[in-house]
């Protein structure tokens, strides 16, 4: 039986996945993968949690090394993190962003979100190579929101497991409820935030229709998260193993 969630006080944007129902039969299985934004601020009790209770093993922070301006050692947890930036690492954040932007518009749209999967297919690789070794577990997925990439990797994961579409948006948009703590969060690490709090709050906002409209461009293009990671070089012996351990009857 897995332990209460407990409500972390200086992480926003945290929760486990839940037990969504699979169309091929089961649920995922609990208390295996966690989610969150970033982990700089998180007090001791915090840390305590995470490790102690929740028995977190590894913390894939999927954040660009241009946005860890903490360093190493930035928390009590960091000898459980590994660094897997879904962002070109070779190219600077600013410049990856101006051209997110030019493509895209400013803020998230599913359009933007499937040129991750065209940029970012090493990561999401090493993502799902690490989901398919069991020693991992619990496995804590993060970035700066706990929304965006962390978004798609898990959209991705959970379709490879079978879950139904809906259920998928659905989990994107929980994030929506977490928006005025990560705006505290950015405000504390010194980012500057442009325009009115309405248009802040709209462009971080995570409306589920976004994760579906996402869900449907990979789907034209790719065919399924599954089609999309083998081309990419994950092995089938992989997508199983991701499968035995997070599916349960």
């Amino acid at each position: 039986m897995t332990s209460p969630l407990r409500d972390l006080e200086g992480v926003h944007n945290f929760r486990s996945l839940a037990a969504y129902p699979l169309v091929g039969g089961g649920h995922i299985r609990p208390g295996m993968i966690f989610r969150s934004g970033a982990l700089e601020l998180m007090t001791p009790m915090d840390c305590a949690w995470l490790g102690e209770t929740a028995g977190i093993r590894t913390i894939l922070d999927l954040r660009h090394p241009d946005e860890l301006t903490h360093g190493e050692g930035a928390h009590d947890l960091w000898d459980l993190v590994l660094p897997l930036s879904i962002f070109p690492a070779e190219r600077t954040m600013a410049d990856f962003i101006g051209e997110l932007n030019g493509l895209h518009g400013l803020g998230p749209t599913p359009a933007r979100y499937l040129h991750y999967l065209e940029v970012g297919g090493s990561g999401l690789v090493r993502g799902f190579e690490l989901f398919a070794d069991e020693a991992n577990y619990p496995i804590l997925v993060h970035c700066t929101a706990g929304k965006d990439r962390t978004g798609v990797l898990l959209g991705l994961l959970m379709d490879v497991l079978g879950a139904d579409h809906a259920d998928i948006a659905h989990e994107y948009g929980l994030s929506d409820a977490s928006i005025p703590r990560l705006i505290a969060y950015l405000k504390a690490s010194g980012r500057t935030l442009e325009g009115s709090e309405t248009e802040i709050y709209q462009r971080l906002s995570t409306p589920p229709d976004r994760m579906a409209g996402f869900l449907e461009l990979m789907t034209a293009k790719y065919g399924n998260a599954e089609s999309y990671l083998l081309g990419k070089g994950v092995s089938p012996e992989a997508i199983a193993n991701v499968r035995r351990i997070l599916i349960e009857a």
